[in-house]
């Protein structure tokens, strides 16, 4: 009699044991997000009622938390609910899951996260570039010599072809020549105009 009353009870604990507990696989603790992330988790455990997903600020003490989704149905390691985290500030948060069972007691597992959609990532530190061993050889180009250009020698210009001379051109002896012809004729005008002023007067 005394085994048929401690063989269930045996049995539920067997169960209990087995069951998944309630559990966020995904995100991760400390993960980066980024737009649209999948929460996956579970919650099917003895006497599932309900479940929820919430969100605070990481820094906040109290118990100031953001819900997310109600869950009616238990779930293992299945998709929970779809977060657009670009609808929030950037910032350290924490994700909690919550699951109330039939008698009121409470079940959860809470994950940190940080939400970075306008805040750039981080980019990797490029790795020293290895020193070359000793011994390993290398080598050196050759020095290359330019050729110098030729010396520039000068154009010779042409020679200027001498003017002929010009015909109208007047020299001394001719300008001397001129000034005298030019004196006798006024002399021999002058000359000639007495004479004719004498003839009349006579």
């Amino acid at each position: 009699m005394k085994i048929r009353f401690i063989l269930p009870f045996v049995l539920f604990l067997l169960a209990a044991q087995d069951s998944p507990p309630v559990a966020v696989a995904s995100p991760a603790s400390g993960e980066i997000l980024r737009g649209e992330v999948t929460i996956i988790g579970s919650t099917d455990i003895p006497n599932f009622s309900s479940a929820q997903l919430d969100f605070k600020y990481a820094s906040d003490d109290g118990d100031s938390w953001f819900p997310l989704a109600a869950l009616s149905q238990p779930a293992l390691d299945s998709p929970l609910y779809l977060w657009n985290t670009a609808s929030i500030t950037d910032g350290n948060y924490i994700l909690r899951l919550r699951v109330t069972l039939t008698d009121g007691t409470i079940q959860e597992a809470t994950v940190s996260i940080s939400i970075q959609n306008d805040t750039p990532l981080a980019e990797p530190t490029p790795s020293p570039t290895s020193t070359p061993e000793s011994g390993i050889g290398f080598q050196v180009p050759t020095p290359f010599l330019l050729a110098a250009s030729p010396t520039p020698t000068d154009v010779p210009r042409p020679t200027p072809t001498p003017l002929p001379p010009n015909p109208a051109s007047l020299t001394q002896s001719d300008i001397s020549s001129s000034l005298t012809r030019g004196a006798l004729v006024i002399l021999g005008l002058f000359i000639f105009s007495a004479i004719i002023l004498r003839l009349r007067n006579n």
